[in-house]
């Protein structure tokens, strides 16, 4: 990855903060056909690469972030993944004893069940991994789908009609705090299928409406997680690891972990979502928040915070 070091250290010459950084800032001809290469598959293949080898022994976690961004705008435009506007996420504890399940995932060790972001694309990338646990797992949603297909077909319609989703708060003002609309699990548009999945928040929006999940809703939720959890396998990312993934066609967990002793003991991943225009077209329904622009992701609410414990009604699948 000597392509990227030399970019980097023209992008800190240059003076630039990481919000600044274009993809024209982190082109190499080397670079670049290995990178196009790797976007293909992401959203054409097999929906998720790994990278190894960038030098996170050597650098500081600036520098590393500003690396991991320049290499994220070859695949996609960065959106934020929380009201707080945050469009590098840093995947870290920090709660303090008692208050695990208080937080958002990202900002805690507990375990999380497999689900999708907000965004085409989520890229996670390893600065330093845990003491013990904080494996990802990883399904394919095609693969999920032709199970389904084969072994309970009448739970298809029930994925692809789908379920309002809560916005956890952290809409806009104006907007509603359910989404007006059924999110598909599952959705089709020229010729590609798409999985849309966050059982949480999903439920949390029949709470919210008061309109309980049928028995036959729960049971084919149910089902899609067991599913889910036969069609997964486990990656243990390393310092220097980046993994990125297709949002629309796999799904993503992560074990509980816990962390060594001191700030060198810690686990600190960062986290990218990613918008790709014009490669893979999805259904508007597949958006939960109405973001200026039509993005992905979360905007920026002023003065709003990330959601909290009151969102969280379900315990981590065992």
């Amino acid at each position: 990855m000597l392509e990227v070091e030399q970019r980097l250290a023209a992008v800190k010459e240059a003076g630039l903060s990481l919000v600044e950084i274009e993809p024209a800032h982190f082109r190499h001809p080397d670079l670049d056909d290995h990178l196009a290469g790797i976007l293909e598959e992401l959203m054409f293949g097999r929906g998720m690469v790994v990278l190894r080898g960038l030098p996170a022994d050597r650098y500081s976690a600036e520098d590393m972030a500003m690396m991991y961004w320049g290499i994220g705008t070859h695949f996609g435009i960065a959106v934020s993944q929380s009201a707080m506007g945050d469009v590098l996420g840093h995947v870290q504890d920090l709660t303090k004893p008692g208050e695990e399940e208080d937080a958002r995932g990202y900002t805690s060790a507990r375990e999380l069940r497999l689900h999708t972001d907000l965004a085409q694309v989520a890229g996670l990338f390893c600065y330093r991994p845990a003491a013990r646990g904080g494996v990802s797992v990883i399904a394919s949603a095609l693969a999920m789908h032709n199970q389904i297909a084969a072994e309970h077909p009448e739970y298809l319609p029930i994925y692809y009609r789908g379920f309002p989703y809560h916005r956890r708060g952290e809409q806009a003002p104006e907007a509603e705090a359910v989404t007006p609309h059924a999110v598909p699990v599952f959705s089709t548009l020229k010729g590609n299928t798409s999985v849309f999945y966050v059982r949480e928040i999903l439920q949390n929006g029949a709470e919210e409406r008061g309109v309980p999940l049928t028995d036959e809703e729960v049971a084919a939720l149910d089902y899609f997680d067991a599913c889910a959890r036969d069609n997964s396998y486990r990656l243990r990312l390393g310092q220097g690891d980046a993994l990125f993934m297709n949002n629309r066609t796999t799904l993503h967990a992560r074990t509980k972990f816990e962390n060594g002793d001191g700030p060198d003991g810690e686990r600190h991943l960062m986290r990218l979502w990613l918008d790709v225009p014009g490669k893979r077209p999805d259904v508007p329904e597949i958006q939960v928040y109405e973001n200026q622009g039509g993005r992905s992701g979360i905007d920026h609410q002023v003065g709003q915070v990330r959601a909290g414990a009151k969102y969280r009604t379900m315990k981590a699948a065992e």
